[in-house]
């Protein structure tokens, strides 16, 4: 008769991470998207508003800015609205020289803000170029500056309001309250966000975009503080 084999029993660390294995599939499975929500949820940091001395949509989006502050002007939240002019992309300046007229960002701004009934003399323009969010913020604190207000509503994406945040921390406080709220038609959807390519892409971009501004903005608000 043969040798009888005797199994040793797993080890400790075998057990260990075999209920490691255990714990990760039940997880995985249901775990991962609250997980997915939680990072497309990061981007945005919507404020509720209190009454300001005016609303400010920054450009670069779609229409839904310029709807959502016509909303809070409607609202009795400030008595005026501001927008700001994006740069034009280089063909635009040989299109208009060729006599084909294309609408930039604030001029559909300008027909959505008009088309809702806000009247012509309650509409601001900050008519500086800005070429993004920084340069953007810097030409409203000093719109702001000339006119001394003291406290800002800022409409964006959804997706673009923890980096305005960031931003407008850095150029506008102490002097200047900003309170940043999210359009609410937005496209980007936070809790579905890794279910279509536009979504991906959105996240991507501006997460990489907010961590070269953290790069840059942080270590001049430390010094600051200092």
């Amino acid at each position: 008769m043969g040798k009888t084999v005797k199994r040793r029993p797993f080890s400790r660390r075998s057990l260990f991470f075999i209920n490691i294995v255990l714990l990760l599939i039940p997880l995985t499975f249901f775990g991962y998207e609250p997980l997915l929500r939680s990072v497309g949820r990061f981007l945005i940091v919507s404020e509720q508003p209190e009454t300001a001395d005016a609303i400010v949509v920054l450009g670069g989006g779609d229409p839904a800015r310029a709807y959502q502050a016509v909303q809070l002007y409607r609202d009795h939240k400030a008595p005026q609205i501001v927008i700001t002019t994006e740069n034009p992309s280089r063909i635009y300046e040989q299109m208009k020289r060729d006599g084909v007229h294309l609408f930039l960002p604030y001029e559909n701004y300008l027909r959505v803000i008009s088309g809702y009934g806000v009247p012509d003399d309650k509409i601001l323009r900050v008519e500086n170029y800005a070429g993004d969010t920084l340069e953007e913020m810097k030409q409203i604190r000093q719109f702001a500056d000339q006119r001394r207000w003291k406290k800002l509503i800022v409409v964006t994406s959804n997706f673009h309001t923890r980096r305005t945040k960031l931003v407008a921390r850095y150029v506008m406080e102490p002097d200047i309250k900003v309170q940043v709220v999210e359009s609410q038609s937005d496209s980007f959807d936070p809790d579905a966000w890794w279910k279509n390519q536009k979504d991906i892409r959105t996240l991507a971009v501006e997460f990489e975009k907010f961590l070269s501004y953290s790069l840059y903005i942080w270590p001049r608000l430390v010094v600051r503080v200092m």
